[in-house]
């Protein structure tokens, strides 16, 4: 009797998890769609075009020296900064 009844609180509580998690993969599930949504949205936009070409000119000139000599600029003044 003690063991049926430990089994059916365990069976409750399998099932009150089951229906936790159903309920947060379905959550999870509209935020991705809505980020998706948004990122698309931003994407085709004239900023998010913009912005995207930006860093791919900038990705690909990583390895010219004035880019990097920009680079290092930055960078020891952003070190000057906060040190």
């Amino acid at each position: 009797m003690l063991i049926a009844k430990l089994l059916n609180k365990q069976q409750q509580k399998v099932q009150r998890l089951a229906v936790q998690s159903r309920q947060q993969h379905k959550l999870l599930a509209a935020h991705s769609f809505l980020l998706r949504q948004r990122a698309l949205s931003v994407i085709g936009s004239a900023p998010g075009l913009a912005l995207s070409f930006s860093a791919g000119v900038l990705f690909q000139l990583r390895h010219h020296s004035s880019i990097k000599a920009v680079r290092s600029l930055i960078g020891w003044r952003w070190l000057t900064t906060w040190w």
